[in-house]
């Protein structure tokens, strides 16, 4: 299923059934994907302003940004659900022998390493985006900060849906050396996320712009 060819109606029906794909992590996808939207709106409404003359060419840098990673955390929706996919294939391996038994299990920790790796380039990217956001909010047109506020919602939304999936997916990763990296990966995204967020929150609020 592609769901960047699904209509906004065709996408809810395919969540609310009850297939497990499109699950959180392609959602959570989508969800940055609005945010980096959001973000690029921003810088639009900026650009060709005389108030944000001096802002323009970094408007223009976000917009050429926010256009790319658009893309890239759509192509991740489709890959989280292929990676639910090859885990679920790995599942039905079967058991009756020892040697499928470990062939099995050596496709379901493969498996499991692909479905780690998916909402974890989710979480980097969802950094990059807000790390923008961060920029329109404090420089860009002051008439859309509260699209900028959105956001820097959606966002900070997609990471904790980003965590969820990695962290349910390492409970049965055997790699230890791996899943040490990917906590500490994922904690310190966490501090540099919920920095960008917080410094969004309180430019809004002690400048009074909503």
């Amino acid at each position: 299923m592609d769901i960047k060819k699904l209509t906004v109606e065709e996408f809810l029906k395919e969540v609310a059934s009850k297939s497990h794909v499109p699950g959180g992590g392609a959602v959570g996808a989508v969800a940055a994907a609005l945010g980096a939207g959001l973000t690029e709106m921003v810088a639009n409404l900026t650009i060709g302003k005389k108030k944000y003359q001096e802002w323009e060419a970094e408007m223009e840098r976000v917009v050429e940004k926010m256009e790319a990673l658009r893309e890239d955390l759509m192509s991740l929706a489709v890959k989280d659900m292929e990676a639910f996919d090859k885990f679920m294939e790995a599942l039905k391996l079967p058991k009756d022998t020892e040697e499928q038994k470990k062939i099995r299990s050596e496709k379901m920790q493969e498996a499991l390493k692909h479905a780690i790796d998916v909402p974890y380039e989710l979480a980097r990217k969802v950094r990059d985006v807000i790390k923008e956001t961060e920029v329109v909010t404090e420089f860009g047109n002051k008439n859309a900060v509260s699209d900028a506020l959105s956001a820097a919602e959606l966002l900070r939304a997609a990471f904790e849906m980003a965590k969820a999936n990695v962290k349910i997916n390492m409970k049965s990763l055997k790699d230890e050396k791996l899943k040490e990296y990917y906590a500490q990966e994922m904690d310190e995204l966490e501090k540099q996320v919920y920095g960008a967020y917080k410094r969004i929150r309180d430019m809004i609020e002690e400048n009074g712009w909503l």
